[in-house]
């Protein structure tokens, strides 16, 4: 029988930006004409550095920008991102022969640049959807970050193919602001759509074939190696195999049934193989799946205002009383409880 490691004591690292990042959006706000006291007073430091800034910190530093700023300012904030904003990610993307192997990257390594929400990628036939979940939906920024990151994405892959990309079609969550529209629509030339079930961009797969010019294959497996690194930082106990086996159901959750078959696929692996290499790392399945469902509810939890209900189906319970009832054999405590105790005074 293989061993098993019953242990779910989750592993939440506190929620962050890299400076980079947040540098990025205090850049903007500046050139946008928020006085550098009020930049100062919104993320509680001088301008970032190399250091990561609280999630909370940078969207007070975003939602005091929008107060300045006039309509479309999440996507001109998304328009000034640079390779140099994604932090080592930015790096390893331009080390990618194609379009298609950077915006994988982007989904793997998404957490070594922010805490803000996650990406996921489906392709059907000659159409391709990339969508964004928002883990800070209830924030008063909450529609500009959205905005932000899907102009990020537009501008990011321009300057790896090096040539403009349009002609794709924009869903948005939030309800239309017409002048906001209007500045969106202009400036990314996409097929813009308001009040839809999902942030995400819808486009032709073709672009995914898309070469990078600069692509450097050479140096490419010292850079994943190098973002593996300081991904397994963030869950230094786990071998290779359980940290892309958690990797995959992270991004396989919310999407139904998150079955070892389909991780398995994922890892170009047969099921048999994956099982072994579990046990042999003394990890069952099960455990780790359980295991990623709780550390994302309580992360989910303390750090956003989705509704419970939500954390749940995100989390893959179509029932809430599943969500309710698996949370409190982890925590000993409800969903609730533990929201009202673990999350920060002032989050969104």
């Amino acid at each position: 029988m293989p061993p098993t490691d019953c242990s779910i004591t989750p592993n939440v690292p506190p929620s962050r930006v890299v400076g980079p990042y947040a540098r990025t959006l205090w850049d903007a706000a500046h050139a946008e004409g928020v006085p550098p006291a009020d930049l100062v007073r919104a993320l509680g430091q001088d301008a970032p550095g190399e250091q990561d800034v609280p999630v909370a910190a940078y969207l007070a530093l975003l939602q005091r920008a929008l107060a300045h700023a006039g309509p479309g300012f999440g996507w001109r904030l998304g328009q000034s991102v640079k390779p140099t904003t994604y932090g080592v990610n930015g790096i390893l993307l331009l080390a990618c022969p194609t379009l298609g192997e950077a915006l994988a990257r982007v989904l793997r390594f998404e957490s070594l640049v922010h805490d803000l929400g996650r990406s996921s990628f489906a392709r059907h036939g000659d159409t391709v959807e990339y969508a964004w979940r928002n883990d800070w939906a209830g924030h008063p920024a909450a529609d500009a970050l959205a905005e932000s990151v899907f102009s990020g994405i537009q501008t990011c892959a321009q300057w790896l193919v090096g040539q403009p990309i349009a002609g794709f079609g924009l869903e948005f969550m939030h309800r239309r602001d017409d002048a906001t529209a209007q500045a969106i629509a202009q400036a990314s030339g996409a097929r813009v759509r308001w009040g839809c079930a999902a942030h995400r961009a819808v486009f032709p797969a073709a672009l995914l074939d898309l070469p990078i010019p600069q692509a450097n294959k050479a140096l490419l497996p010292l850079l994943q190696r190098h973002a593996d690194e300081l991904l397994q930082a963030r869950h230094p106990r786990e071998s290779g195999t359980v940290a892309q086996v958690r990797q995959c159901i992270s991004g396989r959750l919310g999407q139904g049934a998150v079955k070892l078959a389909d991780v398995a696929r994922d890892l170009n692996l047969s099921t048999r193989t994956l099982q072994r290499r579990l046990a042999e790392a003394g990890v069952a399945y099960q455990a780790l799946l359980d295991a990623t469902r709780h550390e994302l509810a309580c992360h989910y939890l303390a750090t956003s205002a989705m509704p419970i209900a939500e954390v749940g189906y995100l989390l893959g319970y179509q029932e809430p009383t599943a969500f309710h009832h698996a949370f409190k054999q982890w925590q000993g405590q409800g969903p609730g409880q533990y929201r009202a105790q673990a999350r920060p005074a002032g989050a969104g």
